[in-house]
């Protein structure tokens, strides 16, 4: 089998309190994204840098929004009031 390479991500989930995740080097954010599909919960990209766990930083942080929910920031709220207090006029 061969070594894992320097820096790679693998898709995790938790269940029953237990650390799960698939057996794959994926050596992108995408990649791993992709292979989340096959869990059964929901589920998180973490990093493997020399063999040591990390979060995401920031840059992966926001591939993976992008491409789980399709916006890499919290999107802002919006207060539409209504019913407006001068409605337009209809013909």
């Amino acid at each position: 089998m061969p070594s894992p390479p320097f820096l790679h991500y693998f898709c995790a989930w938790t269940d029953s309190g237990c650390l799960c995740g698939c057996e794959h080097f994926h050596l992108t954010v995408a990649s791993a994204v992709a292979c989340s599909s096959s869990a059964q919960a929901g589920s998180y990209v973490i990093a493997v840098e020399k063999g040591e766990y990390r979060a995401l930083n920031t840059t992966e942080e926001a591939e993976y929004q992008e491409l789980m929910y399709e916006h890499p920031e919290p999107r802002q709220a919006v207060i539409l009031h209504w019913p407006k207090t001068n409605p337009e006029p209809v013909d």
